[in-house]
């Protein structure tokens, strides 16, 4: 349906709504008795001239337009949101109740016909019925500089066969970018969603959901065959995920009992990708002339769980929650390749017969025994157990190239499971200040990592004060250790690694923490705040990995607020990142492994300054309004790559600094023309600096690059000038 027609629509459905809504309040009175003079309706929301004119009411719709300028890369400007030039209707609101508050009803919309609209309905019928229905779509605007030679349809993208031929002959990829159109590379999510609550009783609840998500388009997509042919392709995609909850909840004063049910299915309706390589037509052993992959596999999960709570002496309340999942996938197996001159491996079975288990548990306790002491203690479990058949695969065929011996002998059942106890106490003897130790013990078990298990103990410190008039605050510091056991090198050397290479999510670790926040309200009008946070992570026993990473925050800001709606403000937030990781650079001979000469470091720093403004000055006159805010960003990182002296690594070349500064202008008026009634005008100007040293247009300047055909796709500044203006109305 056009956009237009949408519209027509809704204030068709508005203008017959009216009068039906006019004679249910009125009502029919009994006929034995005089009717009653009618009583004067009570103000609306268009009535009163006192509000703000952008207080959002029960009841009103925008109608209007919207011009756009971009200089630039209009799909960046426009990456989760549609910003076209065209008709809006938009701030569609309507909403209803009867006079006892016996029931309510709502309706929203927002961008009716446009790839970003949303709509919205709720009715309710206080202590019966609820019921809550939403539909939304939200666009990601890849690129408009995009270009391909691949052609097709499904998951099968075709070259020219000419083109291929001249290619295989010596031609490389220069036959294709003359038969390679632009094209603008975009994918959209459309999600509906229900939900009831129903109360039989007043101490039931039945709820339910359904969300559904529908997920297409095309996908910038990496298809290779190695790093001396690479492929970008636009991957066609397709999905459903649907969700479904169902439970039944019962409380009373002191008790309260959850028992519900989820269920949880994907579906791929895309078949395998299969694409032609861009430099052969026809397959021989060692070159295939065509790659396939699998993508995302149907899978589905199944979740029953339960919930509750009871209230005991003390001001003591234990509060639970378990569940238990089976979470499956039984796609088919893809064979080993789609390369006719390779001899077939045959498939370790035909389908996946993939299974998991997830248990989880969460155990809280709450106590507030005395005034001056608060206890808190919780427990919680979640244990993946994964339930897939050992799997033996001794050989395989890589990139469809050439058939390879395993070096693991199939794929690791990978599984884990993670216990976390956690305990504090508080004590507000000083009020307003309170002050509370804290220790959380976090265990985990890992199947097929390099490590068995990891523990780690981290105790924390904290002061607070919420009582008093003008200032309250709030610091904590917490130290933590992690350590790892059954530690298999094995693992690593097996794929190739080195030995002493760890990976940071389980390596042995120390970390720092400190974080603090200060809010002061010297008057009813002034707001203060300031905070900031520092984090250190060591990683003293990794040879090879991360080494260390640190963090800095810092945020100032300050608000101006008038009782006749006039106000300021203004934030600062710095953020800066670090890290520090160690590699080696060699075979796996054991005289290069060993050689310290081949180390490498990479250290990387990222700094992020924000900075965001805003006015809301008085009324100009009785009938309009002017907003204004600023917001202002800026990130920069750097790399820096270093070798040991008379290392035979040849030096390295460094990076370029990556950096993005965004910039966003908004000034939004509105006029009263009628008390139901008012102009609207906003403008945006938004400008976006930007370079990365894989993305940026000096590097990919075409589509074929040294071994590689992509697309084009590349980050690109713009300039944005979007003006949007019409009619506010109010009933």
């Amino acid at each position: 349906m056009g956009r237009l027609s949408l519209i027509c629509l809704i204030l068709l459905v508005g203008a017959a709504a009216a009068p039906q809504q006019a004679s249910a309040q009125a009502g029919t009175p009994p006929p034995a008795q005089t009717p009653a003079p009618p009583a004067a309706a009570p103000p609306t929301a268009a009535d009163d001239t006192s509000r703000s004119l952008f207080a959002l009411t029960d009841r009103e719709f925008f109608i209007g337009g919207r011009v756009s300028s971009i200089d630039g890369d209009p799909a960046r400007f426009q990456r989760y949101q549609d910003l076209r030039d065209g008709l809006l209707f938009s701030g569609f609101r309507y909403a209803f109740a009867q006079p006892d508050g016996a029931s309510t009803f709502n309706v929203r919309a927002n961008n009716v016909g446009w790839r970003d609209q949303e709509y919205f309905a709720n009715y309710n019928r206080a202590g019966k019925l609820s019921l809550t229905g939403s539909y939304q779509q939200i666009p990601q605007f890849y690129s408009v500089d995009t270009m391909t030679p691949y052609t097709g349809s499904g998951g099968t993208l075709v070259l020219d066969d000419a083109a291929q031929r001249a290619a295989q002959g010596g031609a490389g990829l220069n036959p294709y970018p003359p038969i390679a159109p632009r094209f603008d590379l975009l994918e959209r999510r459309d999600i509906g969603r229900v939900d009831v609550v129903a109360t039989p009783t007043p101490k039931l609840d039945v709820t339910a959901n359904f969300t559904t998500q529908k997920h297409g388009g095309e996908l910038p997509w990496g298809a290779s065959f190695g790093f001396s042919n690479d492929v970008e392709v636009p991957l066609p995609y397709d999905s459903r995920a649907n969700d479904f909850t169902i439970g039944t909840e019962w409380t009373n004063a002191k008790n309260m009992l959850r028992v519900a049910y989820s269920g949880s299915w994907f579906d791929n309706l895309t078949d395998p990708l299969v694409w032609d390589s861009p430099l052969r037509l026809d397959d021989v052993s060692g070159t295939p002339g065509r790659g396939r992959m699998s993508l995302w596999p149907s899978n589905s999960a199944q979740t029953i769980s339960f919930g509750g709570y009871t209230k005991l002496a003390h001001r003591t309340q234990v509060t639970g929650f378990f569940s238990y999942g089976v979470w499956s996938n039984n796609e088919p197996l893809q064979p080993f390749t789609i390369n006719s001159a390779l001899a077939p491996i045959a498939l370790p079975r035909t389908n996946a017969d993939a299974e998991a288990h997830v248990f989880s548990t969460n155990l809280n306790l709450a106590s507030h025994p005395t005034t001056d002491w608060r206890f808190g203690a919780r427990f919680r479990n979640y244990t993946y157990s994964n339930h897939m058949p050992a799997t033996s695969i001794t050989n395989y065929v890589a990139y469809d190239s050439n058939a390879s011996t395993t070096p693991t002998g199939g794929p690791d059942l990978y599984a884990h499971d993670r216990t976390t106890l956690d305990a504090d106490a508080t004590w507000s003897k000083l009020n307003p200040l309170a002050l509370t130790v804290g220790y959380t013990h976090n265990g985990s078990g890992y199947d097929a990592r390099i490590l068995q298990s990891s523990g780690e103990d981290v105790f924390r410190v904290s002061a607070d004060a919420v009582g008093s008039s003008w200032t309250t605050f709030r610091v904590q510091y917490e130290v933590g250790s992690r350590t790892g056991s059954g530690l298999d090198e094995k693992a690593l050397t097996d794929i190739g690694e080195h030995p002493e290479m760890r990976h940071y999510d389980v390596a042995d670790r120390t970390r720092n923490r400190f974080t603090g926040q200060i809010d002061i309200v010297p008057s009813d009008v002034w707001m203060f705040s300031v905070s900031g946070g520092i984090l250190n992570d060591d990683y003293s026993n990794t040879f090879f990995g991360l080494q260390e990473s640190s963090g800095r925050t810092f945020s100032l800001a300050a608000d101006y607020h008038q009782p006749n709606g006039m106000g300021a403000g203004a934030t600062y937030n710095l953020e800066r990142y670090a890290g520090l990781q160690q590699s080696h650079e060699g075979d796996s001979s054991t005289a290069q492994f060993n050689d310290p000469l081949r180390n490498w470091t990479a250290d990387s720093t990222e700094t992020v300054h924000y900075f965001s403004i805003y006015a809301t000055p008085p009324r100009i006159g009785r009938d309009t309004e002017v907003r204004f805010s600023y917001d202002f960003s800026h990130a920069e990182g750097n790399y820096l790559y270093t070798i040991p002296a008379g290392s035979p690594i040849p030096a390295p070349n460094q990076l370029p600094n990556v950096f993005n500064k965004l910039q966003q202008l908004h000034i939004d008026a509105r006029h009263r023309i009628k008390n139901n009634l008012m102009a609207t005008f906003s403008y945006l100007y938004e400008p976006l600096s930007i370079y990365d040293f894989a993305f940026d247009p000096s590097v990919v300047n075409g589509i074929v690059q040294p071994s590689s055909l992509v697309m084009g796709y590349v980050y690109r500044p713009y300039t944005a000038n979007s003006f949007t203006f019409g009619l506010r109305y109010l009933w």
